[in-house]
């Protein structure tokens, strides 16, 4: 087995001329291969509206909206599965995303519900964030009243054969809901969360004691509040009534729940209790503990040693909302609890990414045909596992993880497989590098110089460095008008590898250990975040990831470990890595109280990257 400073040293300090020939991505790694499919099934839809009776007391009586896919294979002698999908964030189910899934798997002999989450839409209630004691019960309902119901759904002594799709808000209600409700046999859970309170609070500090290595998100105390993302779902949910959406004056008006919050905002469609917490992490970047539980309960970190079925999780490369640490968070437990799980890391992600061609991802808002969808890599790979896990037909799981290389070129036409790489887990770590006093990556430890290194967080956490416009059309649309990403002088740390002499490839989820303490007496606050520096000098942000840390006023001291936001690039030759850690960032809410961060850097000073 080779040691690491061969790794390393393979990839960075080889004379060209003696570098071997890095050999192909696929035969490296291995790649995943689907079938094409052919969907030939027609299918008719009923719509109707399904009374439901949710909350807490199950006192709260709403309508939801609803549309049935039933093939035309599908019938009392021949009972087929069922497959139940709601919609993103501020969708429906008549969305682009939910209709051409639905007939995809509707040609493929599957009876599919899809309906309009509360809040949305023809629905009535509130938006409850697929909360346990809302959401959740409502789907239940709507499996017991409508597919419970149907001789043609296939069933057996648990009930109705279930299985679940849909993505970011569509994706966050199936776990919890297979925790509550066995007839769920398997999901593909897309881009959504594993723990609300990382999502929008994120902290990726690596506690004592994690039995996830650095991965159970319920552990830090408080993290530092994703405040652009969070806004703007916060304004798009309220904004539903003005639209014309949901029935949350109505739900309030049953319940009891005030409208207003005193002295603050209005809050027409989430109830009280939600607008508390957005005011609260508004203010002052914490949640008090009951804050905390309430998001718990729209979360299935706390649930998934209950989850029964079978798991997909696919996530998005460049998602900046729910990023890949989200999905393997829950992958990791999942496999740790001997629970059947594969992931799936796919281009693109939240934030206007358009999906590739040939893999097709249906959370881009296009709408696409049965037979297109049947020539795609992400939608095949998806009907494999249903096939698999539903009607237990062999080969369908593939790969326990898979992740997109952009690098590779696609053929042109076909599931675009070929962009991706395969692996029997996700590697967490593998290369280490140590940051010298000069702002070097070393190889070797002993060539790193021990140093002491500051950067300062201005009053009131302005300026700020940016790294990206959180919003729907991408952080290179029009309405983005800030540029690249920057730094500003004074707040930030740079280390920099020496050039490469071969391509290296990272593809997993780094950590850290920082010798890094602060002066104010605070909570010490900072972000990490990986470039590639060209040889001309310019530099991108990988991915425009961030990874936010907060560390407690009485835990400083201690060498801070973390874990970087996950991500795969591939460093071209010539090309070299840059490891910055700053103070602040425009799409976060950043300490507000001056401060001194000093890094002592040397062998104690470390950056362990996952490489192929």
């Amino acid at each position: 087995m080779r040691s690491l400073r061969r790794v390393l040293a393979s990839a960075l300090f080889l004379p060209a001329a003696l570098a071997p020939m890095a050999s192909g991505p696929a035969q490296a790694t291995g790649s995943d291969h689907v079938r094409v499919a052919h969907g030939t099934q027609k299918w008719r839809t009923i719509e109707a509206m399904v009374p439901v009776k949710t909350g807490p007391d199950r006192d709260v009586a709403i309508d939801l909206d609803t549309t049935l896919y039933k093939p035309r294979g599908a019938t009392a002698k021949h009972p087929q599965p069922a497959i139940l999908m709601t919609h993103g964030f501020g969708l429906d189910k008549d969305a682009n995303e939910v209709v051409s899934t639905a007939r995809f798997l509707a040609a493929h002999g599957y009876v599919v519900l899809t309906y309009t989450a509360s809040g949305f839409g023809a629905s009535g209630g509130c938006v409850t964030l697929q909360s346990l004691d809302y959401d959740v019960r409502s789907a239940q309902q709507l499996m017991t009243q409508v597919l419970q119901t149907k001789a043609y759904v296939k069933q057996d002594r648990r009930g109705a054969v279930v299985g679940t799709i849909g993505g970011s808000y569509g994706g966050g209600i199936q776990l919890p809901l297979a925790s509550v409700d066995r007839r769920v046999r398997a999901a593909v859970v897309g881009r959504t969360w594993n723990d609300l309170r990382y999502s929008l609070d994120p902290n990726n500090l690596w506690t004592p004691g994690d039995r996830l290595a650095g991965f159970d998100h319920s552990r830090p105390d408080q993290g530092v509040f994703k405040a652009e993302w969070t806004s703007l779902f916060y304004a798009l949910g309220n904004a539903q009534p003005a639209m014309g959406n949901g029935g949350c004056a109505q739900a309030k008006t049953a319940s009891g729940d005030p409208t207003e919050i005193a002295g603050e905002a209005s809050c027409p469609n989430f109830y009280l209790a939600l607008c508390s917490v957005y005011e609260q992490l508004t203010a002052t970047g914490d949640a008090d503990d009951a804050a905390k539980a309430l998001i718990a309960r729209s979360s299935s970190a706390a649930v998934l040693g209950r989850v029964h079925a079978a798991t997909l999780l696919v996530q998005g490369q460049s998602d900046t909302l729910f990023n890949l640490n989200d999905a393997t968070s829950t992958y990791l437990a999942l496999r740790t609890l001997h629970k059947p799980v594969g992931m799936i890391w796919n281009s693109g992600g939240h934030g206007g990414y358009s999906s590739q061609p040939g893999e097709c991802e249906a959370y881009d808002g296009i709408a696409r045909s049965v037979r297109r969808m049947d020539h795609c890599y992400l939608p095949l790979r998806a009907l494999g596992w249903f096939d698999h896990y539903l009607r237990h037909r062999p080969g369908g799981r593939g790969p326990s993880f898979a992740y997109y290389r952009d690098w590779v070129r696609y053929s042109g036409h076909g599931p675009d497989d070929e962009q991706y790489g395969t692996a029997r887990r996700v590697r967490l770590g593998g290369l280490t590098l140590t940051l010298g006093g000069q702002g070097r990556l070393a190889t070797r430890p002993a060539r790193a110089q021990v140093a002491d290194l500051t950067m300062t967080n201005p009053p009131g956490g302005s300026p700020a460095a940016y790294s990206e416009t959180s919003e729907f059309s991408g952080p290179d649309s029009s309405p983005n008008l800030a540029g690249p990403p920057t730094e500003v002088e004074g707040q930030h740390l740079d280390f920099t590898s020496k050039k490469m002499k071969r391509p290296l490839v990272v593809a997993g989820v780094p950590w850290a250990r920082l010798p890094l303490v602060n002066t104010n007496g605070q909570d010490m606050v900072f972000f990490a975040k990986v470039y590639d520096v060209a040889p001309d000098g310019s530099t991108t942000l990988v991915h425009r990831l961030i990874s936010p840390v907060r560390v407690p006023a009485s835990e400083v001291g201690a060498p801070v470990r973390m874990r970087l936001a996950g991500f795969v690039h591939r460093f071209d030759r010539g090309h070299r890595l840059r490891l910055v850690l700053a103070t602040t960032d425009q799409t976060s809410y950043n300490a507000k109280v001056a401060d001194v961060l000093t890094l002592t850097t040397g062998p104690g000073a470390t950056l362990t990257l996952p490489v192929r």
